[in-house]
């Protein structure tokens, strides 16, 4: 039996199987690593996106947090503003009401002790017609009538009539005064009573005003614990700072400018006043000045040559001076002087006020002119004495030790500025 011959179209040889094989599998690779290549770029670029969108967001977060930060700031700086004012107001009641009550307790002891010499004085008058009246009723079993009538002699009768008409007389006076001394005496009670109304009513009004500034001092410390924990620190507060000196410079010099024509004219007069008292000099006599002359050149002659001359503005606790470090390269440009919260602010030198206003980061703030480009600037008041166009002398109160614009205990801020750039003013201060 033959068998069966294979044909060699339909063999394969064992080598091509392989090769097939082969470039099947690295096709099949190929594909899968491209795949997977793609899968990862594509997952990659998800994760960039995702990354991306993330940090947008949380930009987003924060700026959101930032503005509703400022806008939380601005309304407590307006209610710190309004607090401050109305502590002011309520300071400055008190202050007028206990010097009333000053006043009105000096009447009241003057009268009281009025009313004891009066009292005294009485005793005295209805204990000399006491014994006016027993001295008439000790004679009164000889009357006059009698004493005539009786035959005695004449001699005897003229004198006991006599003696008589001394003590009707006398007892007239005594009587007179003892009205008198009554009618002043009631008189001093009823106006005593008035007086002490009034102070029970003064003191009422006192505790009154007395509660109400310490509701606005709680009501105070409660925004401003707010307002400190809602600010940044470091930079913000930097910044605010930076902000505060440009926005007090801006203010001085709007009120300079405000005020500038005044000052020149009369810094004119003031110059035409000197004139004349150099050329009386020169002539060999001299010009006296009128009071009004010599205000002028007083409060247009600047501070002068820094020789220890100035009032003190407070007397207290120098905690802050001119030129430390007050955050980052910003300095301080003047002195900060602790003193008992409610004590007298004086001016250092005459002038006019410029400025009475409250300014963020200094609080209630005064500015006096002294002529010739000097002026003296107040910050952190409780109240102002004074307003703007008043003319002030050395010395004078113009407001009280606060804790305005943000400051935690009681004090001043205290400048002097020259031309415009503050001045270590220690040397222009008395020792």
């Amino acid at each position: 039996m033959r068998s069966k011959a294979t044909s060699p179209k339909t063999r394969t040889p064992r080598h091509a199987l392989s090769s097939r094989a082969l470039l099947s599998t690295f096709c099949a690779s190929a594909i899968c690593t491209g795949v997977l290549l793609c899968s990862f770029s594509a997952s990659a670029a998800d994760d960039s996106k995702a990354q991306l969108k993330s940090i947008q967001q949380n930009i987003a977060d924060k700026e959101k947090r930032v503005q509703q930060q400022k806008q939380q700031r601005s309304k407590l700086m307006a209610q710190l503003t309004s607090q401050e004012k109305v502590i002011a107001q309520a300071s400055r009641q008190l202050r007028d009401s206990q010097s009333a009550l000053d006043h009105l307790s000096k009447d009241i002891t003057e009268l009281t002790a009025s009313i004891a010499r009066l009292e005294k004085q009485q005793k005295q008058q209805e204990a000399i017609l006491a014994q006016q009246l027993d001295a008439a009723f000790r004679q009164g079993q000889h009357s006059a009538l009698q004493l005539v009538l009786s035959g005695e002699e004449s001699q005897r009768s003229e004198r006991i009539l006599a003696y008589f008409g001394y003590l009707n007389e006398a007892r007239e006076k005594i009587i007179t005064a003892l009205q008198q001394t009554r009618r002043q005496l009631a008189e001093q009670k009823a106006t005593l009573t008035a007086k002490l109304q009034q102070q029970k009513t003064l003191l009422a009004q006192r505790q009154s005003q007395q509660k109400k500034l310490e509701e606005a001092r709680a009501a105070r410390k409660q925004t401003l614990t707010k307002l400190e924990a809602s600010l940044e620190k470091d930079q913000a507060q930097l910044v605010e700072m930076r902000e505060n000196e440009s926005r007090l410079r801006d203010k001085i010099a709007k009120a300079e400018r405000e005020a500038r024509a005044r000052a020149q004219r009369e810094a004119r007069e003031a110059e035409q006043v000197r004139q004349r008292q150099e050329q009386a000099r020169r002539k060999g006599s001299s010009y006296k000045p009128t009071a009004s002359e010599r205000n002028l050149m007083s409060r247009t002659g600047g501070l002068g040559r820094p020789a220890g001359q100035a009032v003190w503005p407070v007397r207290g606790t120098i905690v802050h001076r001119f030129g430390e470090l007050l955050q980052g390269e910003l300095r301080w440009k003047g002195l900060v002087i602790d003193a008992p919260e409610g004590k007298d602010v004086h001016a250092i030198a005459d002038g006019r006020v410029l400025m009475a206003d409250w300014l963020q980061g200094y609080g209630l703030v005064i500015v006096i002119d002294h002529g010739k480009g000097d002026m003296s600037l107040y910050g952190y008041n409780q109240s102002a004495l004074v307003k703007v166009g008043d003319e002030v002398k050395a010395g004078q109160p113009i407001a009280l030790v606060g804790t305005s614009g943000g400051r935690g205990t009681p004090s001043l801020y205290f400048e002097i500025r020259r031309q415009g750039q503050a001045v270590n003013p220690l040397p222009w201060l008395g020792k």
